[in-house]
């Protein structure tokens, strides 16, 4: 019984990630799905599931960017801390009060460091459940909660914005389904699209769509169109840009794109760069174009410019893991500031560059350059399956919102994008003829 039960565990999880995970804001919920992450990582230890032990950079590099938070949380004497760049303020103000320097950590918000990391626990679990072999099942229950997400969006467009539909206080209008912010929503819709074609061409043929019965292509068809009427509802500006080399790049799955993806792939990164270019120029908060208006005296750029003077301030020990906020205030121009405040650097990188210094931003380059590894294998490769290439368009669909928003900090989307670097660490090109059976190429048998 447990071993029929055992291939649920990550769907399962996956699915409540995405109906409970949507919004800093739902604290009890977010702490349930953190000490089922723990339970989960204690269980995949303890059966040693984690089953890449020839591609160990992913964990390699969790490893380390939790060993530079905790390197962070070690209280220095005021000999050191007093000489890091950025702290001279924090010294000047003891010395106003009159205060004696205490000893300090380099993260000045350490209670907020420790916070996120625990946050860090459902990503974990999903990245490593899903480096079992698993892909339908996770794939269909990213597709199931994208679907129950949309439901909930007609609902609360159709309510209106005093729905009872909306579960946060704190929340963007539309259809944002099981979330706080329209765009995170986005995210997850733009996600789930390769997933689509993904679950439809799996199984004994997975490289050509003969053999599949009309129901299950209409059923597919029906699935995409499901969520593109998902993505009209929201109303996005992030997923009416970024949906178009999502489309393209998930063109290119089907078999006679398949054989295109030398063209396609360079004009699927061209139309990527254009949305992301476009998207950089739009005010902040644009789930539409009147919200834009709404908020147009606190453009990106103007974030971004004022996260990276706090960078070059304290560049390269960081401020801490969690302390953007606080940081964020000390920078501002008074004369900008009013009711609306910034939490996030609409920017995760720059975001991360801030609170982890040059150990963050080392980290993310050595991330990026197994990402792209990865990605040129998958796609210059016959032998890679179907989710391998939808993993590589839902990871880029999210690096790509990210540079002007911060998805990932939702446990929803978070746990997602796991689910992808998951399925990218576990290809094998070497095993996967033998082992699956991709191949579409002639094989040849050798007698005697």
């Amino acid at each position: 019984m447990r071993s029929k039960l055992r291939p649920l565990v990550a769907p399962a999880y996956l699915l409540l990630c995405i109906i409970f995970g949507g919004s800093v804001q739902g604290v009890w919920a977010n702490f349930a799905l953190q000490l089922i992450g723990l339970a989960m990582l204690v269980w995949v230890a303890a059966r040693r599931e984690y089953l890449v032990p020839h591609d160990l950079l992913p964990l390699l590099l969790i490893v380390l960017a939790l060993l530079v938070v905790a390197l962070q949380l070690i209280p220095l004497p005021p000999e050191i801390w007093t000489k890091l760049p950025g702290r001279s303020g924090i010294a000047r103000g003891y010395d106003l009060l009159a205060i004696r320097r205490p000893w300090l950590s380099i993260s000045e918000s350490p209670y907020e460091a420790v916070s996120t990391s625990f946050a860090l626990l459902p990503p974990l679990a999903i990245f490593a459940v899903s480096a079992t072999d698993n892909s339908r099942g996770v794939a269909g229950a990213l597709l199931i909660g994208t679907a129950l997400a949309i439901v909930v969006g007609a609902l609360q467009v159709a309510s209106g914005p005093t729905s009872a539909w909306y579960f946060y206080p704190i929340t963007n209008t539309g259809a944002v389904g099981f979330f706080a912010n329209g765009n995170h929503m986005a995210t997850l819709l733009l996600a789930a699209i390769p997933f689509v074609p993904a679950l439809l061409l799996s199984g004994k043929s997975q490289q050509r769509l003969r053999g599949k019965s009309a129901a299950t292509i209409t059923i597919a068809i029906a699935a995409l169109g499901l969520i593109l009427i998902g993505i009209a509802l929201n109303r996005s500006l992030a997923a009416l840009l970024l949906v178009v080399p999502v489309l393209l790049a998930t063109g290119l799955m089907i078999p006679v794109g398949w054989r295109l993806r030398w063209v396609g792939v360079p004009l699927v990164v061209l139309a990527l760069a254009g949305a992301v270019a476009a998207l950089s120029t739009n005010p902040l908060n644009s789930t539409s174009a009147s919200s834009a208006k709404e908020f147009s005296l606190q453009s990106r750029q103007y974030i971004w410019r004022t996260t990276a003077a706090a960078i070059a301030e304290t560049f390269p020990v960081g401020t801490g893991l969690g302390s953007f906020q606080q940081v964020y205030r000390l920078q501002e121009n008074p004369d900008r500031v009013d009711a609306t405040y910034v939490n996030h650097a609409h920017n995760d990188y720059l975001e991360l560059a801030l609170e982890l210094g040059l150990p963050g931003i080392l980290l993310m380059l050595a991330f990026f350059a197994w990402w792209g590894r990865r990605l040129a294998q998958i796609w210059s490769s016959n032998l890679s399956s179907p989710f391998d290439r939808a993993a590589t368009i839902a990871s880029a669909a999210i690096l790509a919102h990210s540079v002007v928003d911060y998805p990932l900090r939702t446990s929803a989307m978070a746990a997602v994008f796991a689910m992808c670097i998951g399925i990218l660490a576990r290809f094998r090109p070497a095993e996967r003829a033998s082992a699956r059976g991709d191949s579409t190429g002639p094989r040849h048998v050798t007698i005697g």
